[in-house]
């Protein structure tokens, strides 16, 4: 005789473990799709991804430098600008 079937869930955790191979897959297709496109950050942005946080940027060196010397440009005009006023205001 065939056993009857009630239409109710399987004993055990089935759903729990589905919902835990969905985010380990979630998690493995974000990793492989980060070390595809990074430089060489493949192993850091697997750390953060698996850490639930999103990887950092990096900036190269060069990049570094580049913005490094424009800030310093931007704050000496501003010191020039200064300077110019406080002759001005003296000279009248």
């Amino acid at each position: 005789m065939a056993k009857k079937t009630t239409g109710r869930r399987p004993e055990g955790n089935l759903v729990k473990e589905l919902d835990t191979a969905i985010a380990l897959l979630t998690r493995v297709r974000a990793l492989a799709a980060s070390t595809a496109v990074s430089d060489g950050t493949g192993q850091q942005a697997a750390k953060q991804i698996a850490a639930g946080n999103q990887p950092k940027r990096v900036l190269s060196s060069e990049a570094r430098g580049k913005m490094a010397a424009a800030q310093k440009k931007r704050w000496a005009k501003v010191r020039r600008q200064k300077k110019k006023a406080e002759r001005a205001a003296l000279a009248q």
